[in-house]
């Protein structure tokens, strides 16, 4: 019997050198499973390593939960938890071992690992649920596996949806992304019918947060003939906020808003933020987590001197001009998401009206050299095309205008050389470390490292190379 490893293929190779791309093959296998879905009876997996997910039409057809053992029994001569965990342990010293110029390999190697197990820890889960029932499910990964019970009610959830994305959870299996991407797939596809194919291609080459953007992108096209109002009424029935004291005292927040509150909340903790940074000691600044939890506090409480009175927050909407019409169409947030004309109404009604017409004499958008910081037309542009970090797609209330040439090196405030960067990106990763902006053959902005350096200790004790100082642009 061959011996189980976290590194062996969960089905067996087809693929020799010049051989064909096994993305591609799994992106043609998906789409003929879902053309023609299979009804041959499921088999136990294979002893070389995880399953892929099997589709939830085949769970189904095991036996009741309550008075029978799952479809498929475990093996009782397979192997014994003290053999599993003795490869375990020869997997862990084997990855330790690994350092010099193999850092990088281990750490994927690594990443391999958390996408494989978690893939293993989602099948087992969905076939519990489907056994003894979803609340007995929750309990075990809470009683055994010590989670939260808000987090093993959602690792049920993810691994019950995971069961209709048989790409996915074959993608997450092999390593091929990561259980960010898994997620992120599985709670769009829980209200909005998406193309698995397409976002599995996405989610190859793009990092967690990027990903996100490319969700939200996908999610808003496919609902675009779908009812917004109901929609709308759908994602305000799961709105909730949260609230509880962790065990060394602090108090952990957690809240899901619809779209339209969302974009109040962001706008008006990036506004006090931004006041709570103008009152800070340049020379004791506090990160911008930091910051933003203050700002909460003091949205929240009033009790903060320079939050007396509520905050006049711009929030961005986007419409176009209906000439035949004579009426304002497509309304929508900076993110794309489609406003109802009952919301665009009421943000009409207590907002400014402020129009953009990029480009014209009244609202320049190439300064020169004359100014160094965006005007506001330029703000509004840079949230109009970028959306959010060019680099990471952190929100665009997060970001702030930066010269992708430097202005002290000459580089003028024009619209074609400024882009929106998120704190982290911006003063973190390009002021503080001296990464430098690149744009690719696509036209996207990347973040490439400096050269090695003598580290240096920087905020909070973070390694830092410090080649130039911040800019100090507020956030």
């Amino acid at each position: 019997m061959t011996e189980p490893t976290l590194f062996s293929d969960p089905t067996p190779s087809t693929t020799g050198p010049g051989g064909a791309d096994p993305a591609a093959n799994r992106r043609s296998d998906l789409q003929e499973t879902s053309a023609s879905p299979t009804t041959s009876p499921t088999n136990e997996p294979d002893r070389g390593g995880p399953s892929p997910q099997r589709p939830r039409d085949q769970r189904e057809t095991s036996a009741s939960p309550t008075t029978s053992s799952p479809a498929s029994e475990p093996d009782r001569n397979g192997p014994s938890s003290d053999h599993l965990l003795g490869l375990l342990d020869g997997l862990v010293l084997g990855l330790g071992s690994l350092g010099g110029g193999r850092l990088e390999e281990c750490l994927r190697l690594v990443g391999r690992c958390e996408a494989r197990l978690a893939a293993v820890k989602a099948d087992k889960v969905a076939e519990l649920s489907q056994w003894r029932g979803a609340g007995h499910a929750a309990a075990v990964l809470r009683g055994d596996l010590r989670q939260s019970r808000g987090g093993a009610k959602r690792e049920v959830a993810f691994a019950e949806r995971l069961g209709d994305l048989p790409g996915t959870a074959e993608a997450l299996a092999a390593g091929d992304i990561t259980p960010q991407h898994a997620r992120a797939i599985a709670d769009a596809s829980a209200h909005t019918a998406v193309d698995e194919a397409t976002l599995l291609d996405a989610a190859e080459t793009e990092p967690a947060d990027t990903f996100g953007r490319t969700v939200r992108d996908h999610v808003n096209e496919k609902s675009a003939n779908e009812d917004l109002e109901k929609r709308r009424r759908r994602q305000r029935a799961r709105r909730e906020a949260t609230i509880k004291q962790e065990s060394d005292g602090m108090f952990t927040l957690f809240g899901t808003f619809d779209p339209v509150a969302g974009a109040r909340i962001e706008t008006a903790l990036a506004a006090t933020a931004k006041n709570l940074w103008h009152n800070e000691d340049p020379k004791n600044r506090a990160t911008p987590a930091q910051r933003y939890a203050d700002a909460l506090e003091a949205l929240i409480t009033r009790q903060d001197a320079g939050a007396a009175k509520a905050q006049r927050a711009t929030l961005l909407v986007i419409a176009d001009y209906d000439t035949v019409a004579g009426q304002l169409a497509g309304a929508r947030l900076v993110d794309g998401t489609r406003l109802t004309p009952s919301e665009l109404l009421e943000i009409a009604l207590e907002a400014d009206i402020l129009p953009a017409l990029f480009g014209t004499k009244s609202q320049p958008l190439w300064l020169g050299h004359k100014y160094r910081h965006a005007s506001f037309a330029q703000r509004i542009a840079l949230a109009v095309r970028d959306k959010g970090c060019a680099v990471c797609g952190a929100p665009n209330s997060f970001c702030q205008a930066h010269h992708v040439r430097f202005w002290e090196d000459g580089g003028p405030t024009d619209i074609d050389n400024l882009c929106l960067l998120c704190s982290d990106c911006h003063h973190y990763q390009v002021h503080e470390l001296g990464a430098q902006l690149t744009r690719g053959p696509d036209g996207k902005l990347n973040l490439e490292p400096p050269p090695n350096q003598p580290p240096a200790t920087g905020r909070d004790g973070r390694r830092s190379r410090l080649p130039r100082k911040s800019t100090g642009i507020p956030p």
